[in-house]
């Protein structure tokens, strides 16, 4: 190898050696950590992640089931992970007071109804925890219509109605951002 093959190669080394170092710098300082909990709303769903640093929370998806005429609160449902099972995701549905326990509430997903048992009543209303799937995910994200299934007190079934909208969006997000938050790797890629 002669003296001027020596010269471009050791140039070439430094030129490659200074862009990997710039490549790693801007990495660090666009695709770092958060210190910083984020809501992002995805049209009648929000997302809410925490500080991308608080390695032990999860990121959780919302919408809230409203009367249209009085604005009245009547239903939440949330996705988010089972606190000791982190890689087990359920929903969360609170309802008010003011149903009736023994039937249960039923999750209807297009056509399709499925009905839990209530797990507890707080002061705040009664809460029905729903193991998710990979089955309930996909028809959740394909569905058209979305309901909870309550019954009142005088024991009349009464569907309400969740809206779909931004639900496929925020819940791509979700996952993505939990990647992100739970791999180093996901992150540099990202």
């Amino acid at each position: 190898m002669n003296d001027q093959m020596r010269t471009w190669l050791t140039r070439g080394g430094i030129a490659l050696g200074v862009f990997i170092v710039g490549m790693i710098a801007g990495w660090l300082a666009h695709g770092g950590r958060s210190d910083v909990a984020r809501v992002n709303f995805y049209k009648d769903w929000r997302l809410a992640c925490p500080a991308d640093t608080d390695a032990k929370s999860y990121c959780a998806l919302a919408s809230d089931v409203v009367e249209p005429k009085t604005g009245t609160h009547l239903a939440q449902v949330t996705w988010g992970v089972e606190a000791s099972k982190p890689d087990t995701h359920v929903i969360v549905v609170s309802v008010p007071l003011t149903v009736l326990i023994q039937p249960g509430l039923g999750l209807q997903v297009g056509d399709k109804t499925t009905t839990y048992k209530y797990a507890t009543c707080l002061p705040t209303g009664c809460v029905v925890t729903i193991p998710v799937d990979d089955k309930l995910a996909d028809a959740m994200q394909s569905a058209t219509t979305l309901g909870i299934v309550v019954t009142s007190e005088r024991g009349e079934p009464i569907t309400l109605p969740v809206s779909v909208q931004g639900f496929k969006d925020a819940y791509g997000v979700m996952n993505a951002t939990e990647g992100k938050r739970k791999s180093w790797w996901k992150r540099l890629w990202s």
